[in-house]
């Protein structure tokens, strides 16, 4: 008897000791946590650097002034000399379109005009003598405000028969082409100035603590080669929560003429705003 209540001891001992193994595990992998450095805890960092603004982030030039012109009327093109490629001035005519009709009804709606405003001032004479209604006078005021209005719009219209450059720059691409009919919203031109360009940046949100508009770097352009000085101008008010990024936009100090739009390249060397 004596002997079978010591086994039985045991075994509730045993049962009790494998019964505390998992929580002195759980324990244990606490207290490793715990005293384990706080960027093995949090994760890696986004940018891996010695010095808060010694990381680099990634950009993409672009162009400031960028355009698809598209016509305005439906008619056919007559002309369009500029090809890919080419450079224009600011107002230089990049197309002109078909529009004898329309500037015919201009003309006509201007002399139309001309007429009614001789008719109100041969009413108004009149209207001295008393020698005509008050109401034949407001019709002929009537008319020639209807044909002022007339005329106007057909002078609008005929004004949109061509297209004036925006800006200088260059065109990029010309989906449409001399000679064809369009129909009006359709694309005619992509133009860019690529002369005034400015950098897109994507970098970690946790650089707001120092990045303010006018901190500067360098960046380095991947097609070129060519290192080049720039500022931060702008920088966008919404955080991305799932990459924790932000967007911000910078300007060359000095541009330089072999960067055009489209290039990417690498932003280091922070500097501290002046």
């Amino acid at each position: 008897m004596i002997i079978f209540k010591r086994i039985s001891r045991a075994v509730l001992a045993l049962h009790f000791i494998m019964a505390m193994v998992p929580f002195a595990r759980a324990q244990t992998a606490r207290n490793s946590a715990a005293l384990a450095p706080a960027s093995m805890a949090q994760g890696p960092a986004v940018v891996r650097s010695t010095t808060p603004m010694g990381g680099i982030a990634r950009g993409v030039v672009r162009a400031m002034h960028e355009a698809t012109l598209t016509a305005r009327i439906s008619a056919r093109i007559d002309e369009m000399p500029f090809a890919e490629g080419m450079a224009f001035k600011k107002g230089a005519r990049l197309v002109l379109f078909d529009c004898e009709r329309p500037l015919a009804e201009a003309r006509a709606a201007s002399a139309a005009l001309d007429g009614q405003s001789k008719q109100v001032e041969t009413n108004e004479e009149l209207d001295r003598f008393n020698a005509i209604g008050k109401n034949e006078l407001q019709i002929s005021l009537s008319q020639r405000d209807k044909a002022r209005a007339e005329a106007e719009a057909l002078a609008i219209q005929a004004r949109q028969c061509e297209i004036l450059a925006p800006f200088a720059g260059r065109v990029a691409a010309r989906p449409a082409r001399q000679y064809e009919s369009v129909q009006a919203g359709t694309p005619l031109l992509k133009v860019v100035d690529s002369g005034s360009t400015e950098l897109d940046l994507i970098v970690p949100s946790q650089w707001l603590a120092w990045l303010v508009p006018g901190t500067g770097f360098q960046f380095r352009v991947d097609e070129t080669g060519a290192q080049l000085a720039a500022r931060v101008t702008r920088v966008l008010p919404s955080v991305d929560p799932v990459s924790r990024t932000i967007r911000i936009v910078a300007t060359f100090t000095k541009p330089d003429a072999r960067v055009l739009p489209g290039m990417s390249g690498t932003a280091s060397e922070w500097q501290a705003a002046k």
